[in-house]
């Protein structure tokens, strides 16, 4: 019986750690990436939406569906034949065929601004891949640098309890005075307020990567990118701007202005529709056969197409104002990126290299002296509390430089694993 229970207890434990390592998954950054694509539902509507304009695209290219036309004609309503269908020779019961001809210039020009707007369409999809690929890509770096922010300040408030229990063992002896404690304390729970926002920044980060790739994502795996440089020269990033998904995007709008003002230019071309119908009479009297057409009559069409034109002219111009601003924007926010990411990577390789040793060099230091009896525990206690207010400002720097770095790197959409 013992052995039967042992048995389920067992195989509980390993259920449980197999569902736990089931939900805790780390991934790369190309596989967030990947995951980030996958499940954004602004991409998938994007892409009905460039489906629906390549169906209606197809459609255009055809004529309208034609017409049957029935009914009855000259039904009499005065006089002693009075709605009587078989006594008059003009009443006639009707059927026929229409069919209106659109010419294949007008068809043409609407297929070229349906074109125009799929292009539109999937430039726009650029754009979207961009916006979800940098969000994505910072939030990751994000995650794993705000480990490495709670790890390292794990490890000096570990530090820092094992001088509590030292330090009650001097008071015990009556070599140190009972307040080293209480400082030694209050010194503890300052830097417990540092890995508890630490923890809140990881779980923040770990909340903003489950909604951008609906994945629980606990941890990072895989190196990191090498933020500790530019992705490219400041000057090819500034003359690669043409090929940012923005521009392309105020590109394609100013094409499907220029399409729908072509389409406009061609609208007072009149429509021609054909009618072919049988008409049947009384007994008594023939039937009959006929054709009929139909044209538009664009009399007044100053006052009607040209208008039309004249609007759609005057959106073809403001779109291209749009394509040089966009431009212009571009180029701005490129030198701000690199301006933003020179001077971050210049703070964090200050304190990296510089502010730190000279930080830990001053810890050993005092540590040193305080086992000598030349230094007093508060000394220490602040060298303690300024090494890892350093820590914390090294890593916050090196945030900011990877932030930056992905804001560049991702200005346009990125198909290979990052570097």
């Amino acid at each position: 019986m013992k052995q039967h229970s042992l048995s389920l207890w067992l195989g509980g434990v390993l259920f449980a750690v197999s569902v736990s390592a089931a939900y805790a998954a780390e991934f790369s950054l190309q596989q967030t990436l990947t995951a980030a694509e996958h499940y954004s539902a602004e991409l998938s509507a994007n892409r009905n939406q460039s489906n629906a304009l390549s169906a209606m695209a197809d459609s255009a290219r055809e004529l309208p569906d034609p017409k049957l036309q029935f009914g009855i004609e000259n039904v009499p309503v005065q006089g002693s034949n009075n709605h009587r269908f078989t006594r008059e020779g003009m009443t006639m019961q009707r059927i026929g065929i229409m069919q209106e001809y659109v010419s294949g210039e007008k068809r043409d020009r609407k297929v070229e601004t349906i074109l125009a707007q799929s292009a539109s369409s999937a430039a726009k999809a650029e754009v979207i891949r961009a916006t979800l690929q940098r969000a994505t890509a910072q939030t990751w770096l994000d995650l794993a640098l705000s480990q490495k922010v709670l790890a390292t300040a794990q490890k000096l408030v570990a530090e820092t309890e094992r001088q509590v229990n030292v330090q009650k063992a001097t008071v015990a002896s009556g070599s140190s005075p009972a307040s080293s404690v209480v400082d030694i304390r209050m010194t503890l729970l300052g830097m417990q307020d540092k890995v508890t926002l630490a923890q809140r920044d990881v779980a923040l980060a770990q909340t903003r990567l489950l909604q951008l790739t609906g994945e629980n994502i606990d941890a990072t795996s895989g190196g990191l990118p090498r933020y500790q440089r530019l992705p490219a020269d400041p000057a090819v990033l500034e003359q690669n701007v043409g090929q940012h998904p923005e521009v392309v995007e105020a590109a394609r709008e100013a094409d499907v202005a220029k399409a729908r003002s072509a389409q406009s230019a061609v609208a007072a071309k009149p429509n021609v529709g054909v009618e072919v119908f049988y008409a049947h009479r009384a007994d008594d009297y023939d039937d009959m056969a006929g054709v009929m057409f139909t044209v538009d009559l664009p009399l007044f069409k100053t006052n009607r197409q040209d208008k039309d034109l004249a609007a759609d002219m005057s959106r073809s111009m403001e779109a291209n104002d749009q394509l040089a601003l966009a431009n212009r924007e571009r180029v701005a926010l490129v030198r701000t990126l690199v301006a933003q990411y020179q001077a971050a990577q210049t703070l964090w390789l200050r304190q990296q290299d510089e502010i730190l040793p000279l930080q830990r060099q001053r810890l050993s230091l005092i540590e040193a002296q305080y086992r000598s009896g030349q230094s007093s525990l508060s000394e220490l206690l602040n060298a303690r509390r300024t090494l890892l207010d350093a820590e914390l400002s090294a890593h916050s720097a090196e945030k900011t430089v990877a932030e930056t770095w992905a804001a560049i790197r991702y200005l346009t959409p990125q198909e290979e694993n990052p570097s």
